[in-house]
C-alpha cells in the first residue's frame, strides 16, 4: 500500500550520500490484487550481463505461467548504482515492485515504511516459506515481520586443500575445532612444509567473528559506538602478533579475503588455511584444479556461536505497489520453483529452500557440492547476523586499518592499539551517526 508521510525522511543510502524524501498527502490506497486483469511489475537489480540473460529466463517462464502479468526490468552494475536509483525513484514517489536489495541499505527502506511485509502473503501461501530454514529468514526481519527474502546465503569459511594434509601426513581439522587446535596443526605444517614464504594461515580470521563467540559486536545495536570490550579485541591482537612473530601466520594487515585465480596461497601451495566468503569456493576450486573444502571458523573455549549466516542480496516489495500480490507470487516463483532454479544455477547464492538446494546439490560436481554442505552446516551452527554497520563505518574501518598496520610493524602493543582505537573510533561515531 502506498505511503503518507506527516514530515520530510531523510534516509542514509549509502555511507557517503544521504538522500530526501519529499513529503505526500492523502489516505492510503487499497491493494490491487492479482485477477486477470493485465498489470506490470517493475523489477529493478545489479549483477553481471550473464544474470541479466538468466534472470530475464526465469521471468519468461513466469509470464508465461501468468499471462496477466508482465515485467519491464532495470539492472545495474552494482548494488551502490540500484542503492543511488532506487533513492531517486524514492523522493519522487515512483518505487518499482519489486527490488533486489543488500543488507546494507535494505533496513533504511523497512524503517520508513518503504517496503512490504510479506507475512501476509506466508500465511496465505501464495508465497511458501515452508521449505526453508528459519535462520536463513532472520536476516530479512524487523520487529517480528520478514521484509525481505533472501535470494542466496552464505558464510565466512576456512578453505583448505585435502591433497596438502595428505601429502605431508596432517590430519585434516573437523568443524568444531578449537583455536587450540588451529593453532596445533599450524605449527605442524610449519615444522614439516620447506616452501618458501609458506605460512600456515594467510590471513587472520574476521575480528568481528571472534568478537561474536564472545557475545559481543564490533559495534553496539544503535550504531552509536563500539559493541565489545577492550579485553576481547585486546586478546585477538596479542592472538594475532603472536602467530605472526611464531611464522604460523603470514605477517600481514590484510582484513578482507584475497582473490580467487591462480595466484592465490591456497591455489599456489603457499597456505594451508584461507578464510573466504564460502560461495567463493568454486572458483578457488577451478583456479586450484582439484578439490578444496571449507571449514567452519574456529570456536573459543566453548563461547558462542561466532558464525551467521549472510544474505547475498535481498528481493523485497516497494511500499507503493500496487501489484503486491503479484510481487510475493513471483517471489515464491524463483525461491521454490525448481526449474527456474536450474537456470538460476545459484547465482545469487545458495538457495534458501531445502529442496531446491539440494536438487541443485544433487546435479553439482564434486566442488560445487562443497558450499551447499558448509551452508547447510552453518545453518544449525550460527547466531543471527549482526545489524547492518553505522553510515561511517568506512572512517572507522580506515581507523581500524592504520590500528592493525601499527600493531603488525611492531609500532604499539596490543593494549594501546585497543585503547588509541577506541577513543578514535568513537569519535568518529560520534561526529557521523546513524546507520546506513
Amino acid at each position: 500500500m502506498k505511503i503518507t508521510f506527516k514530515n520530510v525522511i531523510s534516509i542514509l543510502v549509502t555511507s557517503a550520500l544521504v538522500f530526501t524524501i519529499a513529503g505526500c498527502g492523502g489516505n492510503d490506497t487499497e491493494v490491487v490484487k492479482s485477477t486477470d486483469k493485465q498489470i506490470t511489475l517493475n523489477f529493478i537489480w545489479w549483477g553481471k550481463p550473464s544474470r541479466k540473460e538468466i534472470t530475464l529466463k526465469v521471468i519468461a517462464m513466469f509470464e508465461k505461467a501468468n499471462p496477466n502479468i508482465k515485467f519491464k526490468t532495470e539492472d545495474y552494475s552494482s548494488n551502490a548504482n540500484v542503492a543511488t536509483k532506487l533513492a531517486m525513484y524514492t523522493a519522487d514517489q515512483t518505487m518499482p515492485d519489486l527490488i533486489q536489495a543488500d543488507y546494507s541499505f535494505i533496513f533504511n527502506y523497512i524503517k520508513h515504511d518503504l517496503l512490504e511485509p510479506m507475512d501476509s502473503f506466508s500465511k496465505s501461501k501464495v508465497l511458501d516459506l515452508s521449505d526453508i530454514d528459519k535462520s536463513f529468514l532472520v536476516s530479512g526481519q524487523y520487529k517480528g515481520l520478514q521484509y525481505g527474502i533472501p535470494m542466496g546465503s552464505n558464510a565466512l569459511a576456512i578453505a583448505y586443500d585435502p591433497a596438502m594434509f595428505k601429502e605431508y601426513g596432517i590430519e585434516p581439522l573437523q568443524n568444531g575445532y578449537s583455536v587450540d587446535d588451529l593453532q596445533h596443526t599450524m605449527q605442524l605444517f610449519k615444522e614439516k612444509v620447506n616452501t618458501p614464504d609458506f605460512y600456515p594461515l594467510d590471513i587472520m580470521f574476521d575480528v568481528s567473528y571472534w568478537l561474536r563467540t564472545k557475545g559481543e559486536s564490533f559495534y553496539n545495536k544503535e550504531g552509536t559506538g563500539l559493541g565489545y570490550t577492550d579485553k576481547s579485541i585486546i586478546e585477538y591482537l596479542t592472538l594475532m602478533k603472536k602467530w605472526m612473530d611464531t611464522g604460523l601466520l603470514k605477517p600481514s594487515n590484510a582484513v578482507t579475503s584475497p582473490t580467487t585465480d591462480e595466484t592465490n596461497a591456497l591455489v599456489t601451495g603457499k597456505t594451508a588455511f584461507l578464510q573466504i566468503s564460502s560461495n567463493l569456493i568454486v572458483s578457488l576450486g577451478d583456479a586450484a584444479g582439484r578439490t578444496l573444502k571449507l571449514l567452519s571458523l574456529p570456536t573459543y573455549d566453548g563461547e558462542k556461536e561466532g558464525s551467521y549466516i549472510k544474505p547475498s542480496m535481498f528481493i523485497a516489495v516497494s511500499s507503493y505497489s500496487e501489484h503486491t500480490e503479484a510481487a510475493a507470487k513471483f517471489i515464491d516463483f524463483i525461491t521454490n520453483n525448481k526449474e527456474a532454479n536450474d537456470i538460476l544455477r545459484g547465482d545469487r547464492g545458495v538457495p534458501i529452500a531445502t529442496q531446491v538446494a539440494a536438487q541443485l546439490s544433487s546435479q553439482a560436481n564434486e566442488q560445487g557440492k562443497e558450499q551447499f554442505t558448509y551452508m547447510s552446516y552453518i545453518a544449525k551452527h550460527s547466531s543471527p547476523i549482526d545489524p547492518p554497520a553505522p553510515q561511517s563505518d568506512g572512517v572507522v574501518q580506515n581507523a581500524y586499518q592504520i590500528m592493525l598496520n601499527d600493531v603488525v610493524e611492531g609500532k604499539t602493543t596490543p593494549e594501546k592499539a585497543a585503547s588509541s582505537f577506541r577513543t578514535e573510533a568513537e569519535h568518529i561515531l560520534g561526529q557521523v551517526g546513524g546507520s546506513k
